[in-house]
C-alpha cells in the first residue's frame, strides 16, 4: 500500500481537502472513509473524513472546496483512544495523514468492534420501542388529509424504523445506504418492506406490514 505522502501526490484533490483540515483545524491526522474510501463513489459524492487533533473541541467542517462537498468531523486525540466502537462510520477508511499510525490504528480498532455484536438494550427498552411503533401507527391512521401531526409522525416512524430492524435483530446499524444494501442481499422481503412503504403515497396498511415486519423477531 503507498504512504500518505504518495496517496496524496497522486490526488490533488485529496491533497487539497487534507490541506484544508490541517490549516484550518489543526489536524496531524486525517482518515478518508465512506465511498470514496471504499471505491463506490459517484462523481457528486461527497468526501467524507475525519481530522484528528492534539486538543480542541469536537466540531464539524461541512462545505463546498473546489466545487466538491467536504464532510468532515474534527475531534481531538483523547476522543479516539481505545473509541473503536465509537468511530463504526470509518470502516475500511484510508489513513491519508498519518504520521503517527493514530488513523490506522483507528481504523483497525474499529473494524475489530465491527465483528462484536453492538451493546445491546436493556429487555424494557426493547418492548419500549415496540411498543412505540404501535402507538405512532395508530396516530398515523387517526389522522386526516390535512393532520400535519399525522403527517410528521407517519415521517418520524418511517425514518426510525430502518435503524430499529438492526437494533431488534442485535447488529450494528450503519446507515441507509449499507442498510439497504445489506437487506437486499440478506432479507429481500424485509427490503421488498421498505421500498413499499417508503414509496410516495403509500397506505397505511402497507407501513403497518413494515412494521409487522421490522418487530418479527
Amino acid at each position: 500500500m503507498a504512504n500518505s505522502s504518495e496517496v496524496l501526490a497522486h490526488d490533488p484533490l485529496l491533497a487539497r481537502l487534507v490541506n484544508e483540515l490541517v490549516t484550518r483545524h489543526g489536524c496531524h491526522t486525517v482518515v478518508l472513509y465512506g465511498s470514496r474510501a471504499l471505491g463506490a463513489a459517484a462523481p457528486e459524492s461527497d468526501w467524507d473524513m475525519l481530522g484528528i487533533r492534539a486538543e480542541g473541541e469536537a466540531t464539524r467542517d461541512a462545505r463546498l472546496v473546489d466545487g466538491v462537498f467536504l464532510d468532515a468531523f474534527i475531534v481531538p486525540e483523547k476522543d479516539v483512544v481505545d473509541a473503536g466502537a465509537n468511530f463504526l462510520h470509518v470502516r475500511g477508511g484510508v489513513a491519508v495523514l498519518d504520521p503517527r499510525g493514530l488513523g490506522a490504528r483507528l481504523v483497525e480498532d474499529a473494524a475489530a468492534a465491527l465483528a462484536l455484536p453492538p451493546k445491546g438494550l436493556p429487555e424494557a427498552e426493547i418492548q419500549a420501542r415496540r411498543a412505540w411503533c404501535w402507538k405512532m401507527l395508530g396516530r398515523i391512521r387517526r389522522g386526516g388529509p390535512a393532520d400535519v401531526e399525522a403527517h410528521y409522525r407517519r415521517v418520524w416512524l418511517l425514518f426510525d424504523l430502518l435503524e430499529l430492524y438492526f437494533v431488534f435483530r442485535g447488529r450494528h446499524f450503519l446507515g441507509p445506504k449499507e442498510s439497504f444494501r445489506w437487506l437486499h442481499a440478506e432479507d429481500l422481503a424485509a427490503h421488498a418492506a421498505f421500498s413499499a412503504a417508503l414509496a410516495p403515497g403509500a397506505p397505511v396498511e402497507v407501513i403497518e406490514a413494515l412494521v409487522e415486519r421490522v418487530l418479527e423477531v
